[in-house]
């Protein structure tokens, strides 16, 4: 290294490592403190980034150059911008080739994140992690775990952050975690090293033991809301689900009917209606369990009083009659008989039922057998399939209320919902 890039360089790694965020050193206030002159201060940067010992955040490049947000551009390109961009544009950062002689990186050795800022990587430097890393917080009701199918936050709870029976180092928040995918397309959880260098040591050890190998790909739309701010292209199969019930209960009304389900979930979606975090069997009983829930035992028998009989009657063999109250898909498969036909004249209630159907015989199935538990890597793809039916079958449902007499040119569902955007993230 030549002598007069000496005091540079040891200035904007000193600044680095002091600063509280691993900021960079804005160059106009660099120039000013190594006191060169300018042809000589941009010759000094030119040979510390020919050397690979320095890297340049420009704010064409990062937003806010002060943070190194994304690794910066090749160093070709960073040679080019030195000489065009202005010195209070952009900021300098030591490269892990000098940082990883300093004698305090051993303050890190629990904190395996934090190193890697220490390190000079990017913040927003996305890491890849098994799925199964969310489920402890899942299953921990100490925390706030919200997942949005493409991404979510986890949170210690108020009263467990107030609690001394909760250990500090587990009172954490995680600002953000994001859905990806490995090499064979099976999702993966991403967060920013960032997030992850905020976590206490005991929780960044416990994410690094899930850490994934290999090439791993973030989901287009959490990168565009996470990093961009960009709204998604694409929507949620489980929010078209829950959208569905909505817009079913609102053709109900329309219809002058009850609404056809007790609860449409506008309070809030009900915990666990996500994709599946382990691949278990029992992760996906409980699933079946909770569509179940949302699904046969959330239809409203009032809906069908006055349009069908709701019981019927079972003779027996002393003559006395059994009266007996029909099941709420009982219900719904001999309304929509009863009620509706195709143009054809086809009755479509077994094809609207049967998935729905499917998962009732699910749920009754481990009610009556205690099955061992299983790891299955393709439980996941059974899960989605499972709800993609349900959304299916669903939208059927709706296109068959939006025909009644009442609902014909007084009902416009969302444009997406009938659209090629909805996905299983």
């Amino acid at each position: 290294m030549d002598n007069e890039s000496q005091p540079v360089l040891e200035a904007i790694t000193e600044h680095y490592v002091r600063s509280k965020d691993f900021n960079g050193i804005l160059a106009s206030q660099l120039s000013e403190q190594v006191g060169l002159s300018q042809p000589t201060f941009i010759a000094e940067l030119e040979r510390l980034l020919t050397n690979e010992e320095i890297a340049i955040a420009f704010n064409h490049y990062q937003g806010n150059p002060h943070i190194l947000r994304f690794p910066s551009p090749d160093t070709q390109r960073q040679l080019e911008l030195l000489t065009s961009e202005s010195p209070d544009e952009f900021c300098l950062y030591p490269t892990a080739k000098v940082l990883a002689h300093r004698k305090d990186l051993a303050a890190f050795t629990d904190r395996p994140f934090m190193k890697r800022l220490a390190l000079g990587e990017a913040q927003l430097t996305p890491v890849f992690f098994e799925l199964s890393a969310l489920e402890p917080y899942y299953r921990d009701p100490r925390y706030l775990f919200h997942y949005g199918d493409m991404g979510g936050r986890i949170s210690i709870r108020n009263e467990a952050c107030r609690s001394s029976d909760v250990h500090d180092h587990d009172k954490i928040v995680l600002q953000t975690f994001g859905i990806a995918y490995d090499g064979r397309r099976n999702r993966v959880v991403v967060v920013y090293l960032r997030y992850l260098a905020d976590l206490s040591p005991e929780h960044q050890q416990i994410w690094k033991a899930r850490t994934v190998e290999g090439p791993c790909a973030m989901n287009s739309d959490y990168a565009r809301a996470s990093l961009y701010g960009d709204w998604p292209e694409h929507y949620s199969a489980y929010h078209a689900l829950l959208t569905e019930i909505a817009e079913i209960n609102k053709l109900s009304v329309l219809i002058g009917k009850p609404s056809l389900f007790r609860d449409d979930f506008s309070a809030g979606r009900p915990a666990g209606f996500h994709p599946m975090l382990r691949p278990t069997g029992r992760g996906l009983q409980e699933f079946v369990h909770l569509l179940d829930k949302m699904l046969s035992e959330n239809l409203n028998r009032d809906f069908f009083r006055n349009d069908i009989p709701l019981e019927e009657e079972h003779p027996r063999e002393n003559g006395r009659v059994r009266v007996v109250s029909l099941g709420t898909l009982r219900l719904l498969r001999n309304w929509l008989s009863t009620h509706y036909r195709t143009a054809d004249d086809a009755d479509v209630s077994d094809e609207i039922l049967a998935p729905i159907k499917i998962i009732r015989g699910l749920r009754q199935k481990p009610a009556h057998a205690i099955d061992e538990d299983k790891f299955d890597i393709s439980l996941p793809g059974q899960q989605d399939k499972l709800l993609m039916d349900v959304r299916k079958a669903l939208q059927k449902l709706r296109l068959v209320l939006m025909s009644h007499p009442r609902a014909v040119g007084k009902y416009q569902p969302p444009d997406w919902l009938d659209g090629d955007k909805i996905v299983m993230y």
